[in-house]
């Protein structure tokens, strides 16, 4: 609150430090497998493994999945289906039900 925050554009999206401790940012997602997820912003957080989606129109965020990933960064294919890279090497898809190894 101290802080000159003149020229600043507050975040539209925030979380406290009890569903995570480092937030990871995503894609919007353009896919078609996951129609309700059409138009939102994708975002995990790399310590609880939680992924949410922002929604621009409504100003929410929502929780979609909560993982055992250590979410590192996130990928696009060319159809617009979203991925989570995880520090454990591992990289993987977002379903309906939930992530799915590759």
């Amino acid at each position: 609150d101290s802080c000159n925050q003149n020229g600043l554009e507050a975040p539209v999206a925030e979380y406290g430090r009890n569903d995570g401790c480092s937030i990871t940012g995503g894609y919007v997602y353009r896919g078609h497998k996951l129609s309700w997820l059409s138009g939102k912003y994708l975002y995990g957080d790399f310590c609880s493994g939680k992924i949410w989606s922002y929604d621009p129109v409504t100003n929410q965020s929502d929780e979609v999945i909560e993982t055992s990933l250590k979410i590192s960064s996130f990928a696009e294919d060319s159809e617009g289906e979203i991925y989570m890279l995880s520090l454990d090497g591992g990289v993987y898809r977002l379903l309906g039900g939930g992530p799915e190894g590759e």
